[in-house]
């Protein structure tokens, strides 16, 4: 068609490119409201006294960190929650010799312990996480990377707002921000898409009751949840993604935290290539697995959750391979 009649093929294509892209500006839109609204919206719940709070694991999974060891214990130590009832577990590979070493070197408190991942494939961040959920004693559990900087009564409010939720609610989402904004001109453009993401998409589809793609930090879980969704994928590289879908499968909502966690942008574009090819990745690694059979998924979503999700996951990969297009039809033009 492109060779017998190139003009008209290509508006064809953008016409039907442009129904599920609407659809999508539309969300977008939606997200703004959220954006003026701001946390106002989401309200705090009263929290729980002190003496009342339980158990709550925090799992920290560590690949090659060594470096920022001390920084990532200083932000744990700044949690105001009691320390009798805070469980961290540190989660090191078997072979990251110079990670063991660093927090091996450190005076840990009682309440923070490091546990080591017997070799065995594949080797990823939800093996990981697994394995160390085998060792959390918490009646909730928060998943935090090593960077992170999440603020200090963090806990206390996600505990609050589990009490105050429904069963139905299987996370809590904090808020994702960046501390290296001024660094260069791609932490600048990250700082945007995270405030975006964050503070108005995701609050749009909490608001809507829409599948939630879950961040890869900062996650809250009621332990039994985590137990009855058989807790992360090991195979797949966007494991919170896939979680976050399988949370509404099975009926569980995803709710905004209305607390935020400051972690770093990647500074240099090789890195931050890197990780957005693991994100799409991961993302079409979703999308394929729980496409395998529609049918059964628009039963268990809904018409409307099932429409989102494929806008949502399927359309951040799509619209990624058409976006180079764009340009090929702007110079066809010209």
């Amino acid at each position: 068609f492109m060779a017998l009649a190139p003009r008209e093929t290509i508006a064809l294509v953008f016409l039907v490119g442009a129904v599920p892209a609407v659809a999508y500006l539309a969300l977008r839109l939606a997200a703004i409201r959220e954006i003026v609204a701001g946390f106002a919206a989401h309200g705090q719940p009263p929290l729980v006294p002190r003496a009342d709070l339980p158990d709550y694991s925090v799992l920290v999974p560590l690949y090659r960190e060594a470096p920022v060891v001390g920084q990532l214990l200083a932000a744990i130590e700044s949690l105001d929650y009691p320390r009798g009832r805070l469980d961290v577990l540190l989660i090191v590979e078997a072979d990251d010799a110079a990670t063991i070493a660093a927090v091996s070197r450190r005076n840990l408190p009682p309440y923070i312990q490091m546990i080591v991942v017997p070799e065995g494939q594949p080797r990823t961040k939800p093996r990981a996480l697994n394995y160390g959920l085998t060792f959390a004693r918490g009646e909730f559990v928060a998943v935090f990377d090593a960077e992170d900087q999440p603020e200090t009564d963090q806990l206390i409010k996600a505990v609050a707002a589990f009490r105050a939720t429904g069963p139905d609610f299987g996370c809590l989402q904090a808020h994702l921000n960046i501390y290296n904004p001024a660094s260069t001109w791609l932490t600048r453009h990250f700082t945007l898409e995270y405030t975006a993401l964050f503070d108005g998409i995701l609050p749009a589809l909490e608001r809507y009751r829409l599948p939630v793609m879950l961040g890869g930090t900062s996650n809250h879980f009621p332990r039994a949840v985590l137990d009855e969704v058989h807790a992360w994928d090991p195979f797949n590289v966007t494991e919170d993604a896939d979680l976050g879908m399988r949370l509404a499968r099975r009926g569980f909502h995803v709710g905004m935290l209305n607390s935020t966690t400051w972690e770093e942008a990647p500074p240099r574009y090789g890195v931050w290539l890197g990780q957005r090819t693991r994100w799409l990745k991961g993302w079409l690694q979703t999308y394929l697995v729980h496409m395998r059979n529609p049918r059964r998924l628009w039963r268990e979503l809904g018409a409307r959750r099932f429409a989102a999700f494929n806008l949502m996951t399927g359309g951040a990969v799509l619209s990624a391979l058409v976006h180079p297009w764009i340009y090929v039809a702007l110079v066809w033009d010209v």
